[in-house]
């Protein structure tokens, strides 16, 4: 999901990649809200009058927030059979290779968009420069790129899936056939007999099937931990990211859990794995999108359900929780932490209420923001996918699960706090159902950690702790 006011530096239920857009006003303990960066794949041309050639390497830029926040990135443009082609990367956040799904060139100037995220950068060839804008939401601020040599490269994580796996990789395409779109992801099969197979559903924001986030290969490397202890796993592309259809920017949590639906539908009916139990594996959002399929589609309800630092308690809650918890880790003074907390809670309710736009500015002005940043926080606070994360509560769904569920939280988790939401689960599912855990030193990744902090995430060599994948495979051999 998107952050909100002043929380933090990534996503509120990160899977997704984040990019700068806006920074707090005030405190240096204000972090910059962000909102998600994905990878869709297509790319057009049109109407050239100037060599295309001119626009084709590594451009370097930077992204002004404010007097004390900048970012650095580097479009990289190319030429492909189909047309030019974009990427971009953001080294300081760990992001390499995302690509462009809109390029296009008329004349001197260049348009690039990343529609799933919002993001467009449209720019003029001048003397050797690329000038231009680059907007996110409601935020704009002018952006010069400059040719560069030098090409910035994803270090590689050791638990990254090895390019020839001891078990068969199948790139899939299923249908979703209540929406009319299709979803295409990738799925991983052991080899012999399969008895259990997890469907990967992966936390907020425009993910695509290997969760590239934070320098990290997040689900091609739960996927490739699955796999190598004998359970099939299919990860895919989010609704109107990468390879799938369907668009992302007007969806929910609910319109997920109808691709989730259609995901469990494919498995079910695949040759090499029908017989096996399937499940969902559900990472922060996913987890949520879970609960509400199973309790939504019974027709087609999965065997067993496991929550990886998924929520249990309201949207609501846990922004407030989030912001509060990070901060305060970070070191905000307590008298700053507290007004912060108040002024949190404040507009979250007045979201929670349907208050109109209007008391959002006024209670947004309050915080100290301009006019510009007010626009762009207003534009995520109504967004639909946010208005149905603030209001939504777990727990609604989680109460009609009648299936085994394995729910697991890190104790350093600042995002989806543990006890609370783990509490919520015990209070909801009927105890003959759950079994639940709390490892003491995993944070929101299911990465051993020091603090905590999203910050930490990039700088933290493990994907996520081997020790969850163990459990959860004894977990199923006891079903």
């Amino acid at each position: 999901m998107k952050p909100f006011l002043k929380t933090i530096s990534t996503t509120l239920l990160t899977s997704c990649i984040s990019f700068t857009c806006y920074a707090g006003p005030s405190s240096s303990d204000s972090q910059v809200v962000t909102a998600p960066v994905t990878t869709p794949v297509s790319a057009s041309q049109t109407n050239n009058t100037i060599d295309e050639q001119m626009f084709v390497g590594h451009w370097q830029g930077k992204l002004i927030i404010n007097e004390q926040k900048s970012i650095e990135f580097v479009f990289n443009i190319g030429k492909s059979p189909q047309g030019m082609v974009a990427s971009l990367d953001v080294p300081a956040q760990n992001q390499f290779g995302l690509d462009f799904d809109e390029v296009s060139l008329e004349g001197d100037k260049l348009t690039l968009a990343l529609t799933a995220a919002g993001i467009h950068y449209q720019g003029e060839l001048l003397n050797g420069e690329i000038k231009g804008e680059y907007q996110q939401g409601g935020f704009k601020a002018p952006v010069t790129l400059v040719k560069t040599k030098t090409a910035k490269v994803r270090k590689a994580k050791p638990q990254d899936p090895s390019a020839t796996p001891n078990y068969d990789v199948e790139q899939v395409v299923f249908k979703n056939l209540q929406e009319g779109h299709s979803l295409a992801g990738t799925l991983s099969i052991p080899n012999g007999p399969i008895k259990y197979s997890v469907i990967i559903l992966s936390g907020s924001g425009p993910t695509e099937r290997d969760g590239n986030a934070f320098g990290h290969k997040i689900y091609a490397v739960l996927a490739d931990l699955l796999a190598q202890n004998g359970i099939a796993a299919l990860r895919f592309d989010d609704r109107g990211v990468g390879e799938s259809g369907g668009i992302y920017a007007k969806a929910t949590s609910a319109d997920f859990a109808s691709d989730a639906n259609a995901a469990l539908t494919f498995m079910q009916t695949h040759q090499r794995i029908a017989n096996s139990k399937v499940g969902y594996v559900g990472h922060s959002e996913g987890s949520l999108i879970a609960a509400i399929a199973l309790a939504t589609y019974a027709d087609t309800s999965a065997d067993f359900f496991v929550s990886l630092a998924g929520p249990g308690t309201s949207g609501a809650q846990i922004l407030v929780d989030q912001s509060y918890l990070i901060q305060k880790v970070r070191g905000m003074h307590s008298v700053q932490l507290e007004k912060d907390d108040q002024q949190q809670r404040k507009i979250i309710t007045a979201v929670s209420n349907n208050a109109p736009q209007q008391e959002l500015k006024k209670l947004l002005a309050e915080s100290g923001m301009s006019p510009s940043q007010i626009d762009g926080q207003l534009a995520q606070l109504t967004s639909p996918w946010m208005q149905y994360f603030i209001k939504t509560d777990p727990k609604t769904f989680l109460a009609k699960i009648k299936v085994p569920s394995l729910a697991i939280s890190g104790a350093k988790d600042l995002q989806v706090p543990a006890q609370q939401n783990i509490d919520g689960f015990i209070q909801s599912i009927d105890k003959q159902w759950l079994t639940y855990k709390i490892y003491p030193n995993l944070n929101h990744l299911l990465q051993p950690a020091d603090k905590g902090l999203p910050a930490e995430y990039a700088t933290i060599e493990t994907t996520m702790s081997p020790k969850v994948i163990k459990d959860i495979h004894h977990w199923l051999e006891q079903l």
